[in-house]
């Protein structure tokens, strides 16, 4: 089978990524016990809200507290944007699409996954636009829903972070009082380009990732 088309643009644009960038990793395990709550309480409603569009609030939030991660590079000129645009990872039979979501910071959650449903509809269906998919400053790449515990992703470029979501897990913990509760869990895997983005801005992010996820009622902050 001849490489060529989407496959032959992916497999250079992610070879090059690799080779140039030098990639460094971070695991962070988060407690969405009460994400879960929130879920099941929406379902309740009739409404859906995934655990991507939750996380793409999330990011946006925190990506404006962490400029360095909401980034591009360009040759030796790093942009630092002011606005989140979150590219969404979407799994073709033909290979991988990223549309964008602009301006998510800006969004409420029920905006976001009106905009998760509707880009993956129509990557899936071959109709987006060129704007769809442009000026992404950070991406989201979730396999949970495929059953995968932990992985790492491959930084989209220009952009210097990428962050790979798991699956939800349940595990009893120790609570206060040491005494076994069982929680929900995911963990996210951050890819980063150790060129723009220090181990100690990495850390940080991820820290106030966890912060906001654990506690939703920060993300109408």
């Amino acid at each position: 089978i001849k490489m060529e088309g989407m496959r032959r643009t992916i497999a250079h644009r992610l070879q090059h990524s690799f080779q140039n960038a030098p990639h460094i990793f971070f695991d962070a395990q988060i407690d969405t016990t009460g994400i879960d709550g929130l879920r099941q309480t929406l379902k309740g409603r009739k409404e859906k809200l995934s655990v991507t569009a939750i996380v793409v609030k999330a990011c946006a939030g925190v990506l404006m507290r962490h400029p360095w991660l909401n980034a591009t590079l360009d040759g030796e000129e790093i942009a630092l944007w002011p606005t989140a645009n979150i590219g969404i990872a979407v799994a073709l039979d033909q290979g991988l699409v990223v549309p964008v979501i602009h301006h998510a910071e800006r969004l409420s959650m029920q905006t976001i996954q009106l905009s998760v449903d509707d880009a993956a509809k129509r990557a899936r269906e071959n109709t987006l636009k060129v704007n769809d998919m442009v000026d992404g400053t950070f991406t989201i790449s979730n396999l949970g829903m495929y059953g995968v515990d932990r992985f790492t992703a491959i930084i989209n470029p220009p952009q210097v972070a990428i962050l790979a979501v798991g699956r939800t897990q349940q595990l009893f913990v120790p609570d206060a009082h040491r005494q076994p509760v069982l929680r929900s869990f995911i963990t996210v895997t951050l890819s980063a380009d150790h060129r723009v983005v220090d181990g100690a801005h990495a850390a940080n992010f991820l820290q106030d990732l966890r912060t906001v996820l654990e506690e939703p009622a920060l993300l109408a902050w």
